[in-house]
C-alpha cells in the first residue's frame, strides 16, 4: 500500500466529515470541530489518567470483578461503534470506489485505504487510550502473565472493526437498489434499539431476585408483628422480647446475605457462559483467566478474535470486487421467451388503485388507496409502526407487575391505553401528513376533489394502521391479562371514537403547522420555530383532552357499580356505542370546517411543504 496514498484519502475523509459539519450549520461546524480537537488531544491524558487509576484499584480487585469491567468497556465501546456505524450506513464504502478506482490505485489498495481511514473515529480515539492505560497497570498490578492482554485488545479491535467493516459492505450490496435503502436503515436502527433495549426489557419482565426479597421482607414483618402482639397481651417479657427481635432480625440479615452470595455466583455463571459464546466476550474471559494463572483460554481467544477478523476483511474485500464489477447492480431478467410464456398464460390482477371502496365516492377511494400504497412502501411507516411495539412491550411490564386484586378496575384502563399507544405512534406522521407528501402534495392542489375528500382519504389511509396496532395490542392483553367480555367487545366503539377525534385534532395541526420533510426520515428539512412550536402546544395540549372524552363510559360504568340495578348491565358497552354514534356526527361536521380551513390554506402549504417558503 502506497503510504502517501494513505495520507490523500485521510485528508479527503477528513474533509468530507468537516464539509458534512458545516452543511449542518456553522454552530454545529465549531461545536463538532472543538469537540473532535478536545477528542484527540485528550488521548494521552486519558491513557496515563486510566493507568494511575488502574494501578490503585486492580491490585485490590479479583479475577471476576476484572471480568465484569472489561465487560462493562467491551459493551460501552460496542455501543458507540455500532452508532458511528448507523451513520454511515447510507454509504457503499467510507470513499466510493468509482470515485477514484480511474487513479493508479489498485482495487486491494483502495479497500485497504478505505478500511484503514474507516478507523478515523472517536469511539476509537477515545477506547484504544482507556484500553492501552487499563492494560498497562493491569500488567503492572498483577503480574506479567497479564500481558496478554494487550494482543487480546489488539485482537479484539481487529475482530470488531472487521467484522462491521464486512456488515457494512453487505449492507451496501443490498442497498445498491435504491428501493430497498430506505427500509434497510430503517430496520438496522429498529434492531439497534431492540437489541440495546433487551436488557431492560429482561429486568422489567423478570426481576431477577425482587421476588424473593418481597418474600422474605413479607415474613420479617409478619415475625415482628406477631412478637409485638405477643408483647402487648403480656405472653412474654420485654428481654424475651428483645431476644426474639434480635434473633429474627439476625436470621433475616443471614438470609439476605446468602441470597446475595447465590446472586453474586449465578451471575458469574451467567457472566462467563456469555463471555463464552459470544466473540465479544472473549477478551474480558482471557483477562480472567489470565488473571487466575490460566493462558490456554487468552491464547484460544487471541487466535479465535484474530481468524474472525482475517475472515471477515477477506469476505468485505471479495464483496467490494463484486460491487466494483457491478454483480449487484446488473439487471437479472428473464429470458423474453419466458416474460412472453408466463404473460400469456397469467391472468390480469385487478390492481389496489383501482379498486372502489364500497360506500365511499371515487376522489375518496382513489386517495385512500393511494396514501395507504404510499405508507406501505414508505419507510417512514415502517419507523412509526415500531413505536407502538417497543412502548407496548415497555410499559407493558407496568400492568404485569400489578397485582390480580388490582387488575379488574384496571383492565379496560390498559384496554384503552393500548388504544392510546398505537395512535401515539402515528402522531409525528399523521400530524404533519402534508409533509410527508413533499411534490406530490401539487396533486392535491390541481385536482377537482372536493377538500372534504382529500381530508377523509388521507384519513382512511392511517385507519388500517391504527386499528390494525391497536388490534394487535389488545390480543396481548387479552392473553396476558384477559378482559371481561363486554369491556372487550367495548375496544370496537371504543378505538373508533378515539380514531376519528384523532383525525380531528390530526388534520388541524397538519393545515395550520405543515413542515417540510427529508425524504425517508422522520425529520424536518429547515424547522422554523413557528411551526414546531405550535405542533408541539397542539400535541400535549390537546391530545390528552380530546382523548379524555372517550373515556367518559368506563367512568359512568364505575359510578354505578354500587348500584343493585345495574348488576349484570353491560353499562360500558351500551354507552361506548351510543358515543361512537354521536362522535362519528361530530366528525361529519368537524371535516366541513377543515375543509374549508384546508382549501384556505392550500397554497401556503404547498409552498411550505416543497421548501419553497423558506
Amino acid at each position: 500500500m502506497n503510504w502517501q496514498h494513505l495520507q490523500v484519502f485521510l485528508w479527503l475523509r477528513w474533509r468530507l466529515l468537516v464539509n458534512q459539519w458545516r452543511r449542518s450549520g456553522a454552530v454545529n461546524a465549531v461545536l463538532m470541530t472543538i469537540f473532535a480537537v478536545a477528542a484527540l488531544a485528550l488521548a494521552v491524558p486519558l491513557c496515563i489518567a486510566c493507568f494511575g487509576l488502574g494501578l490503585y484499584l486492580f491490585p485490590k480487585a479479583t479475577p471476576r470483578h476484572l471480568l465484569y469491567a472489561w465487560d462493562g468497556m467491551v459493551v460501552g465501546f460496542v455501543f458507540f461503534w455500532l452508532i458511528g456505524l448507523l451513520t454511515e450506513l447510507q454509504r457503499t464504502e467510507t470513499l466510493s470506489l468509482s470515485k477514484f478506482l480511474h487513479l493508479p490505485v489498485t482495487v486491494k489498495e483502495a479497500f485497504l485505504i478505505n478500511y484503514v481511514s474507516s478507523l478515523l473515529s472517536l469511539s476509537l480515539v477515545l477506547f484504544v487510550p482507556l484500553l492501552i492505560g487499563f492494560g498497562l497497570a493491569l500488567v503492572f498490578a498483577k503480574g506479567m502473565l497479564l500481558l496478554t492482554v494487550l494482543p487480546l485488545s489488539a485482537a479484539f479491535l481487529l475482530m470488531v472493526t472487521a467484522l462491521t467493516y464486512q456488515f457494512q459492505g453487505w449492507l451496501a450490496s443490498l442497498m445498491s437498489n435504491p428501493r430497498r435503502r430506505r427500509t434497510v436503515v430503517v430496520a438496522m436502527t429498529a434492531i439497534f434499539v431492540l437489541i440495546f433495549q433487551l436488557p431492560n426489557l429482561l429486568n422489567l419482565y423478570r426481576p431477577w431476585g425482587a421476588q424473593q426479597e418481597l418474600e422474605r421482607s413479607r415474613k420479617l414483618v409478619e415475625e415482628l408483628a406477631t412478637l409485638d402482639r405477643a408483647l402487648q397481651s403480656h405472653e412474654i417479657d420485654p428481654a424475651e422480647y428483645a431476644r426474639r427481635q434480635q434473633a429474627v432480625t439476625q436470621r433475616h440479615e443471614l438470609e439476605t446475605a446468602e441470597s446475595g452470595r447465590k446472586s453474586a455466583d449465578r451471575w458469574e455463571r451467567t457472566a462467563r457462559l456469555m463471555n463464552l459464546l459470544l466473540p465479544i466476550g472473549w477478551l474480558p474471559l482471557g483477562v480472567m483467566s489470565a488473571a487466575q494463572g490460566n493462558l490456554v483460554p487468552a491464547v484460544l481467544g487471541f487466535l479465535g478474535m484474530t481468524t474472525l477478523g482475517a475472515a471477515s476483511l477477506w469476505r468485505a474485500y471479495r464483496t467490494t470486487i463484486r460491487l466494483y464489477q457491478g454483480q449487484f447492480t446488473a439487471p437479472q431478467g428473464r429470458p423474453a421467451r419466458q416474460v412472453r410464456a408466463s404473460a400469456g398464460t397469467r391472468k390480469p390482477r385487478a390492481r389496489l388503485l383501482e379498486t372502489r371502496l364500497p360506500g365511499l365516492s371515487e376522489p375518496v377511494s382513489a386517495i385512500a388507496l393511494a396514501g395507504l400504497r404510499s405508507l406501505l412502501r414508505a419507510p417512514e411507516a415502517k419507523m412509526m409502526l415500531l413505536t407502538p411495539v417497543i412502548m407496548g412491550f415497555v410499559f407493558g411490564s407496568v400492568v404485569l407487575k400489578l397485582p390480580n386484586h388490582a387488575l379488574d378496575s384496571l383492565r379496560p384502563l390498559a384496554g384503552i391505553f393500548a388504544i392510546a399507544l398505537a395512535l401515539f405512534g402515528m402522531m409525528q406522521l399523521m400530524g404533519n401528513q402534508f409533509g410527508f407528501d413533499r411534490d406530490g402534495f401539487r396533486v392535491f392542489v390541481l385536482c377537482a376533489a372536493p377538500r372534504r375528500d382529500i381530508l377523509l382519504g388521507k384519513n382512511l389511509a392511517f385507519a388500517p394502521f391504527a386499528f390494525g396496532l391497536a388490534a394487535i395490542l389488545l390480543i396481548i392483553l387479552q392473553v396476558v391479562r384477559p378482559l371481561r367480555l363486554e369491556h372487550l367487545l367495548s375496544m370496537v366503539p371504543q378505538s373508533v371514537s378515539m380514531f376519528l377525534l384523532f383525525c380531528i385534532l390530526m388534520n388541524l395541526i397538519s393545515i395550520c403547522a405543515p413542515m417540510p420533510i427529508a425524504a425517508g426520515s422522520l425529520k424536518p428539512a429547515s424547522p422554523k420555530l413557528v411551526p414546531l412550536f405550535l405542533q408541539m402546544i397542539m400535541f400535549f395540549f390537546l391530545f390528552p383532552p380530546t382523548q379524555a372524552v372517550t373515556l367518559l363510559p368506563l367512568g359512568i360504568e364505575a359510578l354505578l357499580n354500587g348500584q343493585t340495578w345495574t348488576a349484570g348491565v353491560p353499562i360500558c358497552l351500551g354507552l361506548s356505542l351510543a358515543e361512537c354514534v354521536a362522535i362519528v356526527f361530530v366528525y361529519r361536521a368537524a371535516l366541513n370546517g377543515l375543509a374549508r380551513l384546508f382549501q384556505a390554506r392550500e397554497q401556503r402549504i404547498l409552498e411550505t411543504v416543497t421548501n419553497r417558503g423558506a
